[in-house]
């Protein structure tokens, strides 16, 4: 039996080392994750892939049933906050989901630089949402990054394609992507 955990860090390995392999995944990644061993649920209509950039970040909103073996990254506890108040209260979801920056404001207080955009999605039993984080051996942050670390919005990790990225939104499920 396949590994989950090398899977996803050989594919995420791959995703940020082969544009084209990249762009076809971003395309058809129903497809990849299945040649790559991947068991996906034949209830899942639809796996939409976002990227990250210096200039965008993605995150994505669990399912309320979800929510107790999702891992929040406490290390960030702004966009933790924010989380699990959007899970509480279906209006302040909704102005996520809608407006990320002003509902970001509304929950915490916090603004986010104009330089950056901050997306969230939310999964359903018929739409999986994966991200691509950034390379972190080809990152270097500008002067608003820089700003954000200090603000606590954004914190510099080293990650470990084992345990993020495309995982680490759901690590428990990750045979269920």
């Amino acid at each position: 039996m396949t590994n989950p955990i090398n899977t996803y860090k050989v594919l995420l390995e791959k995703l940020w080392n082969d544009e084209g392999f990249k762009n076809s995944f971003i395309t058809d990644p129903k497809t990849i994750l299945l040649e790559h061993g991947v068991n996906v649920p034949e209830s899942l209509e639809k796996i939409e892939v976002h990227e990250d950039r210096p200039d965008l970040q993605n995150y994505i909103l669990p399912r309320k049933e979800q929510l107790e073996r999702y891992v929040l990254d406490e290390e960030n506890h702004i966009i933790s906050q924010v989380i699990r108040q959007s899970l509480a209260d279906d209006t302040l979801k909704a102005k996520l989901l809608q407006n990320p920056k002003a509902g970001i404001k509304e929950m915490t207080g916090q603004d986010i630089p104009d330089s950056l955009t901050i997306c969230f999605y939310e999964d359903t039993p018929s739409v999986k949402h994966l991200i691509i984080p950034i390379n972190p051996n080809n990152q270097e942050l500008n002067d608003s990054q820089l700003e954000m670390v200090a603000g606590g919005l954004v914190k510099l990790i080293s990650i470990q394609p084992e345990t993020t990225g495309l995982i680490a939104v759901d690590p428990i499920a990750i045979d269920r992507i």
